[in-house]
């Protein structure tokens, strides 16, 4: 018996026709039965033989389209990814700039005589203001990214309140709950 790894499986497609499931599946199990008593099967043995009847089964419900992989939509905008790799290539050649700086400018190897010549640095004064400015960037990208996570909790949470109330409260109050309380002593003076 050949045996599909289980990475190599297609994925089965979901059953349409509820009517005809019963039906099905009577004589997919009379067939498994047959074949179950003439062979003395292990449970991998047997867990393949029930993958091999299921494409035949799905194909005998749902007529014989091909099962469509659904891709899976990136959970952050295009723009959120640009920005955050924006952040993260900015923080790579600070990395680099404030190394070059911490070694009064000596330059050792290729990687590090890159920002100089993207940045035309030539003076140790052009070094210390451009490590300025790539920080005030990567602040400013990165209260923009907050800003925005901000704004969608809100619409979230509005969204959430219009619908279902009672879920809303319940969030909320976990979120407050975690809250460590106040110290006896000042409470008491108060």
């Amino acid at each position: 018996m050949t045996q599909i790894a289980i990475d190599n499986r297609t994925r089965l497609q979901k059953l349409q026709n509820i009517f005809k499931i019963k039906l099905i599946a009577k004589m997919a199990n009379k067939a498994m039965e047959e074949i179950l008593d003439q062979k003395d099967l292990n449970f991998t043995e047997l867990n393949h033989l029930i993958y091999a009847a299921a494409p035949v089964i799905t194909e005998e419900i749902n007529g014989t389209a091909e099962c469509k992989v659904k891709a899976q939509r990136p959970k952050l905008p295009p723009w959120v990814r640009r920005t955050q790799g924006s952040i993260n290539d900015i923080g790579k050649e600070l990395s680099v700039l404030v190394e070059i700086k911490r070694d009064n400018g000596k330059v050792q190897n290729v990687k590090r005589t890159r920002p100089f010549k993207k940045y035309s640095i030539e003076k140790e004064e052009d070094l210390n203001r451009l490590i300025e400015e790539l920080k005030q960037k990567a602040a400013v990208k990165t209260q923009r990214l907050s800003r925005y996570r901000k704004r969608q909790n809100q619409y979230y949470q509005n969204k959430l309140f219009r619908t279902d109330c009672k879920i809303y409260y319940n969030q909320v109050s976990q979120t407050y709950s975690s809250v460590k309380s106040a110290p006896e002593k000042e409470v008491e003076n108060f």
